[in-house]
């Protein structure tokens, strides 16, 4: 790689690190630690894909951060129950042998679920329940001016269904990530939170 070329990447991640800053420490701020005993068995894998899940999310890579999520809740799944079954039905067995409760399972599901709409890009089902609302604008010397009302719109098309899944996207992602790192860490006996 050139000099040139170095120093022209140094100088676009410094700009883009700046501007992101603010909205990386607000998520990185929902994110607590996690505490695991020296005994708790949690496998090292297990472990470095939470921190990469948790990373993608403070960096706003919100479908990055369920695909990681969910491989690492896989992973886990069949070192525990010595199986290569698929995740909803490592949920399932998980379940039935009493290393899951119903909430916890609950938990996965839903983790499971989201990721699958995300793999495979299905927009109705990552916009379904929310609403938009839209405002007629017209472009004047002076800039934009409004010409209606709010109105609420149902997200029909693809490009409405992409932004109402764009826009609840870290809500979302933020609620399974922390949930589904709870239930991990109650799997293997660790804690979540600060004064751990």
């Amino acid at each position: 790689m050139s000099k040139i070329r170095l120093e022209a990447s140094k100088a676009i991640l410094t700009k883009v690190d700046a501007e992101s800053r603010g909205e990386r420490s607000k998520r990185l701020a929902l994110i607590q630690a996690l505490f695991f005993s020296p005994a708790s068995g949690i496998p090292s894998r297990t472990f470095g894909l939470l921190s990469e899940a948790a990373s993608c999310f403070v960096n706003g890579e919100y479908n990055g951060c369920i695909c990681v999520l969910a491989t690492a809740v896989e992973y886990s799944l069949r070192d525990l129950l010595g199986s290569r079954l698929k995740l909803s039905a490592l949920v399932k067995a998980a379940e039935e042998r009493g290393l899951l409760n119903p909430r916890q399972a609950a938990v996965l599901g839903k983790l499971r679920q989201y990721r699958n709409n995300v793999v495979h890009s299905d927009l109705t089902k990552l916009a379904k329940g929310i609403g938009l609302q839209v405002q007629a604008v017209t472009i004047t010397e002076k800039g934009l001016i409004p010409s209606s009302d709010w109105s609420d719109v149902q997200p029909n098309d693809t490009a409405m269904q992409e932004i109402a899944g764009s826009l609840s996207a870290e809500s979302t992602v933020r609620h399974i990530l922390l949930d589904t790192r709870i239930v991990l860490c109650e799997l293997y006996g660790g804690t979540v939170g600060e004064d751990a």
